[in-house]
């Protein structure tokens, strides 16, 4: 007579197969998150106030009045978001990764500057603006010991 279940051996082919299954597919949706850097969508920043994303200090400033408030220039990093004229441009967003290549943090900001306590090292910004076919842009910088950098990324097609 003939048995509807598999046998002990059979069990554990079965078993097998479907653990490698399990692997592969982990192991393929882990490569699918290094390799495209998924991540949750950049957090969108309230104008001039300071906040964190991602464990770091930040804030979006730099319209009107507010920008002269001179608690700003006391951030080390000051990246302003600019047209080939020099002209402040807003509604942008910006995804700063250290020397490895690891995402740091990712924001979106209604106004031209974004402000980020950083610790030592050296980084890389990538900022591309909302709703324009613009091209992103992008620049190495180390935050100063003292005083303010500013990273102006300029986007000549906007």
């Amino acid at each position: 007579m003939m048995s509807s279940w598999p046998e002990q051996g059979d069990a554990t082919v079965i078993m097998s197969n479907l653990t490698r299954s399990a692997f592969a597919a982990s192991a393929t949706l882990a490569a699918l998150v290094l390799a495209t850097g998924s991540r949750a969508a950049p957090m969108s920043l309230p104008l001039d106030t300071e906040t964190s994303a991602d464990g770091v200090p930040v804030a979006c400033t730099g319209i009107g009045q507010t920008r002269l408030d001179a608690k700003w220039q006391a951030w080390p990093v000051r990246v302003e978001l600019a047209n080939a004229r020099s002209e402040y441009l807003v509604d942008g967003a910006i995804v700063v990764r250290d020397r490895h290549g690891h995402q740091v943090l990712a924001v979106t900001c209604d106004a031209p500057w974004i402000l980020m306590r950083l610790p030592p090292g050296a980084y890389t910004v990538e900022g591309r603006l909302l709703n324009s076919a613009a091209k992103p842009r992008s620049a190495s910088f180390s935050p100063p010991k003292s005083g303010q950098l500013r990273v102006v990324l300029q986007f000549p097609d906007a």
